[in-house]
């Protein structure tokens, strides 16, 4: 069994629901951590999947082509961040479309979707037909328990195919007092590298499993931004001095792969 290694592509400020409006002014740091996972990977002889957003593919196409190039397997994270929840079906559908215009400037297409903040859950179930639609393969957006903003308690967290062919492959989670943690992220950062690993090892005795992070997770001296939620805060700026040093650890101690790969062997 593997772990399936999974990048959500996009820079610090893309995350924490500020306005699409205000990220023109923002600083742009997303190289510091695009870098330091390129050269990780490359040490460790890994291949990952990228779920790029579509304004990180306007805003850096040389990266773009450096991830390519590097042969890691490309897959959508949407245009522009929202929360799937709150759009309407064709508001998704045209996020999608913008999206698969940029990267097939590449040469390429998209075959698999993850929405942002894993906001495909029962309000939102909906998006799995469009995704079918659209030409996606598989999906890797549903959580499998109580992520307080977004989730699906009870639903099967192995890997399978939907009733409309599309195959979903679930966040990987773990109870920590009775809370669901998601493997990787806020969560990866928050605790001991040590209960990861004894997780990680339990998991992939039955069945393989997917692991997520964000460039901005490397970038200790990204700005703090003043007046957001005191809980979202936390899980964004909580331990980034940890994650590379354990991001190397995970590399070392597991055998990681792209999604693609465990789904078609």
């Amino acid at each position: 069994m593997k772990i399936a290694f999974t990048i959500d592509f996009e820079d610090w400020y893309q995350g924490i629901d500020l306005p699409f409006s205000n990220w023109q002014n923002l600083e742009k740091r997303l190289h510091i951590g695009h870098y330091k996972l390129l050269e990780l990977f490359q040490k460790a002889n890994v291949k990952a999947t990228y779920f790029l957003l579509g304004k990180t593919i306007e805003d850096h196409p040389k990266m773009i082509s450096e991830i390519i190039n590097e042969g890691h397997e490309i897959a959508c994270h949407t245009y522009s961040h929202p929360f799937i929840y709150k759009l309407t079906p064709t508001e998704f559908r045209k996020e999608l479309q913008k999206s698969k215009q940029l990267i097939q400037s590449f040469g390429i297409n998209y075959s698999g979707f993850r929405a942002p903040y894993f906001s495909i859950d029962s309000r939102s179930l909906w998006a799995m037909d469009i995704l079918k639609d659209e030409g996606f393969t598989f999906d890797s957006s549903i959580f499998p328990g109580d992520a307080k903003r977004t989730g699906i308690p009870g639903f099967n967290p192995r890997i399978q195919q939907l009733g409309n062919g599309l195959i979903e492959f679930p966040i990987s989670t773990v109870k920590v007092f009775n809370f669901d943690f998601g493997m990787g992220g806020g969560y990866f950062r928050l605790l001991p590298y040590t209960f990861f690993k004894e997780s990680l090892e339990k998991i992939l005795k039955e069945r393989h499993t997917i692991f997520y992070i964000h460039p901005w997770e490397f970038d200790i001296k990204q700005p703090k931004v003043p007046g957001i939620n005191r809980r979202i805060r936390f899980t964004h700026y909580v331990n980034l001095y940890s994650t590379e040093k354990k991001i190397k650890q995970l590399l070392s101690d597991f055998e990681c792969t792209t999604v693609s790969d465990i789904l078609n062997n």
